[in-house]
């Protein structure tokens, strides 16, 4: 099942025969490394691989996702984890994991600090229960937790990816075009603002409370919006995630198409800069 949300989600209703979504939207992701960039269309792919402790669902209610549960305390939050879940390498997911992740995330090169800064200590209580020890009281924390995803341990150690890719430096390391998650779908190939292709994970946990019938995602950056509703009316996609607004009443009338609005908890600001 395809995790995504936006303000405006268009798609093509006719199912495709060989079950492949065609998805297109203005910009690419800018790296398949879970913890280097904190930016809508990243975020939107990576979460179609990579999943976080707990997520939202689409009335945005905090829902268990890695995690079955959590409680709070006065020094943290305890959250019990989901038993039987494997990275796509086959590799059980376990408490070291989230230690590893939460340790990746605070990382110098992460674009995650903020979302866990307040996290001191990661403690292990066993296999599939961990304690967020946190530096106060906060009782907010699962709510910035949706978007901090987790990372097989071994993967990245193997791989040499134990902190996050240096973006700004232009850092080219393996989990930037590679990753390993436990999410509904794999990446299978990625060619960067060109084609990039997912495969249904049919080990996936949440199968059976989230069925889907997509096997395949082909994921196409079209920067032009006018290009990019074209290619909805032709059929050339199925889904939009970024529909101009002025376009909306002439998809809604032409058939075969949907255009499905929903929430989003998001904040966009102006900064301005006060030495000028």
């Amino acid at each position: 099942m395809a995790k995504l949300s936006s303000v405006a989600l268009i798609m093509a209703t006719a199912a495709n025969a060989e079950n492949v979504l065609k998805w297109t939207s203005q910009g690419d992701a800018l790296t398949m490394d879970p913890h280097s960039q904190n930016e809508s269309p990243t975020i939107a792919f990576n979460g179609q691989i990579y999943e976080a402790l707990v997520a939202r669902d689409i009335e945005m209610n905090l829902v268990p996702e890695l995690a079955e549960s959590w409680t709070a305390s006065p020094d943290g939050w305890t959250f019990k984890l989901r038993q039987g879940v494997t990275f796509h390498d086959g590799a059980d997911f376990t408490a070291e994991d989230v230690v590893f992740s939460f340790n990746r995330a605070l990382e110098e090169s992460s674009d995650y600090k903020e979302q866990v800064k307040t996290v001191s200590n990661i403690e292990v209580i066993d296999d599939y229960t961990v304690k967020l020890v946190t530096d106060g009281a906060n009782p907010i924390l699962p709510n910035t937790l949706t978007n901090v995803y987790i990372m097989d341990s071994g993967w990245a150690k193997a791989n040499g990816v134990e902190r996050p890719q240096d973006f700004a430096a232009e850092e080219e390391t393996f989990s930037v075009r590679n990753s390993n998650g436990t999410g509904p779908f794999m990446l299978t190939s990625r060619a960067p603002e060109e084609l990039s292709v997912l495969m249904r994970n049919k080990n996936w946990w949440g199968d059976s409370m989230y069925p889907g019938n997509v096997d395949r995602i082909e994921y196409r950056p079209i920067k032009n919006a006018a290009t990019r509703v074209a290619a909805l009316l032709s059929g050339e996609v199925d889904f939009v995630l970024d529909a101009p607004l002025q376009d909306l009443k002439r998809i809604e009338a032409t058939e075969g198409l949907t255009t499905k609005t929903v929430a989003q908890v998001r904040s966009i600001f102006f900064g301005m800069d006060q030495s000028l």
